[in-house]
């Protein structure tokens, strides 16, 4: 019924404008902030994705070659440093 008060067991999962704790923090469709409280060591509610995460690496169901792991990634990279010092350390001798 309209105007009720409500029940303690309602108002224990109310979470107010005033509620302490830490809050979502995504924006809503209609562009305001969710009221919903962050889960632990989340900075989202379960409905804006703070229950997401796959796992890394092989024990994730869309692993396929490793190609594009942070490891093999931050070793290409390291490669390519290393042979753009070697390109400049040959340009600056006059082998190029």
């Amino acid at each position: 019924m309209i105007g009720d008060p409500q029940t303690p067991s309602q108002t224990k999962w109310h979470f107010g404008i005033d509620w302490p704790g830490k809050r979502c923090g995504a924006k809503t469709r209609q562009g305001t902030a969710c009221l919903k409280p962050a889960l632990s060591g989340r900075k989202r509610c379960q409905l804006h994705g703070g229950r997401a995460g796959a796992p890394t690496g092989m024990r994730n169901g869309n692993y396929k070659h490793g190609r594009n792991t942070k490891e093999a990634i931050t070793t290409r990279r390291a490669a390519i440093a290393r042979i753009r010092a070697l390109v400049a350390l040959g340009k600056a001798a006059g082998l190029y």
